[in-house]
């Protein structure tokens, strides 16, 4: 008997059961999405944010005194202590490797630079890597990192340079990069070639490209790390490390001592993702060195993270609240239908909580059948803006699912509950009477 009234409830009430379902699988549909975008491109805009700019800073610890202007290091070649560039594969060593997307070291060189029969000027050459294979003591594979995939928002006119190879041909000069301040000093195009030259030599480098970054090296030369080694007369060392990883946004945990919390707190600060905590991870397996986050860049990715997961669960819960909305404003319109029905039940003997569980069990295959459709739906909508936007494929995240059918079935209940308790307080004999 109850399967039948189910049934008729759904056979004689088809156009609004239609309108309440539709409703269901709207909202499910955007949850969904969001969801879903959230958990499988969470990490890929994580690793956006962090590509554009090193948020972890490598230098040596006994470098105390540190003196730079826009971010191009002043000090002399021979000033301070440096970093062993063959330390550098410890970098990938530790215990969150994974989230370290690139790194590329600095050694900064005053030079003088001319171009072929020009005047010599004062300028800075910073060697760094471009895009290099880097071999990782334990692992099979090289790992390929370098200024490249770390700056990936700086403007090239031209190339960028190539690294050379571990035994470069003599006869072919390096290149090299020029901010677009030393270009329009000395009147340099790509192509051109310029001579750096210090007390320990001179270097010929051939400019691929002219560079905008915003910063100190746009009056910079940017050539490889060996001609700076080179100038500087410091073979095999570097001044610094820029690293970029994918970190937690940084929240009042983060800004805790872990040696003065109790031992299950510390571990759990060790074990999350800040950048302070990968930099404390840095600084034990690199020997010599003082590591730390670059404070206004690793803030702001963790400040737009926070606004984003902020606008998603807003954007969540106006939907939630939306779609509850349209299941309130129907199962009332069918309690006004039904009331005579509810009347004759009650009149016949049926229990308030039979009539009830009727109702439940209407709004509760409507929720069964538009989660399952709005999943679908919400999946299929979030493959799309991961292609269209963050150009980047995904697949149907299942573990999302039981969460949608529940938020379905939550929805669905707040919804029903003012028309349940509205048909609690019925009396069946004014509803026969006609007097309601």
């Amino acid at each position: 008997m109850f399967r039948r009234l189910l049934w008729q409830a759904f056979a004689r009430q088809r156009t609004r059961k239609i309108l309440a379902l539709t409703a269901i699988v709207a909202g499910m549909t955007v949850v969904t999405a969001l969801l879903s975008l959230r958990v499988s491109a969470g990490d890929a805009l994580n690793r956006e944010l962090s590509a554009y700019g090193a948020n972890i800073l490598i230098q040596p610890a006994a470098d105390t005194v540190p003196l730079d202007l826009n971010g191009v290091d002043l000090r002399p070649a021979g000033a301070g202590a440096y970093l062993a560039e063959a330390d550098l594969g410890r970098i990938k060593q530790v215990f969150w490797a994974n989230n370290i997307t690139a790194f590329a070291p600095e050694l900064f060189v005053p030079v003088t630079v001319a171009v072929a029969g020009g005047a010599a000027v004062p300028a800075t050459l910073e060697g760094t890597y471009f895009d290099r294979a880097i071999a990782i003591p334990g692992h099979a594979h090289p790992f390929r990192t370098g200024l490249e995939r770390l700056e990936p928002a700086w403007s090239v006119t031209g190339r960028w340079p190539s690294d050379p190879a571990p035994q470069p041909d003599s006869a072919a000069p390096l290149e090299a990069l020029a901010g677009t301040t030393l270009a329009a000093r000395l009147g340099l195009r790509a192509g051109d070639r310029v001579l750096a030259r210090t007390a320990h030599g001179s270097e010929a480098l051939a400019i691929t490209g002219i560079v905008a970054t915003g910063a100190g090296q746009d009056d910079a030369l940017i050539a490889p790390l060996a001609a700076a080694q080179a100038l500087a007369g410091e073979p095999g060392k570097v001044r610094d490390v820029l690293v970029s990883a994918i970190t937690k946004p940084e929240d009042a945990f983060a800004r805790q001592d872990p040696n003065l919390l109790p031992p299950a707190e510390a571990e759990r600060w060790m074990c999350s993702p800040y950048a302070v905590s990968i930099a404390r991870e840095l600084q034990d397996n690199f020997p010599g060195s003082a590591v730390h986050p670059v404070r206004p860049v690793a803030e702001t990715q963790g400040v737009i993270l926070h606004k984003l997961d902020l606008l998603m669960l807003l954007i969540t819960l106006c939907a939630l609240a939306a779609c509850a909305l349209a299941i309130a404003s129907a199962m009332s319109a069918t309690l006004v239908e039904r009331r005579g029905e509810m009347a004759l039940m009650r009149a016949l003997g049926a229990r308030q909580g039979a009539i009830s569980g009727l109702f439940l069990a209407e709004a509760a295959v409507l929720g069964l059948i538009g989660g399952l459709a709005g999943f679908a739906l919400g999946e299929w909508a979030a493959a799309r803006l991961a292609r269209g936007v963050l150009e980047m494929s995904v697949g149907w995240n299942w573990i999302v699912l039981p969460l949608i059918l529940v938020l379905a079935a939550a929805v669905v209940a707040a919804g029903s509950a003012a028309a349940l308790r509205r048909a609690a307080r019925l009396e069946p004999a004014l509803l026969l009477r006609g007097e309601l």
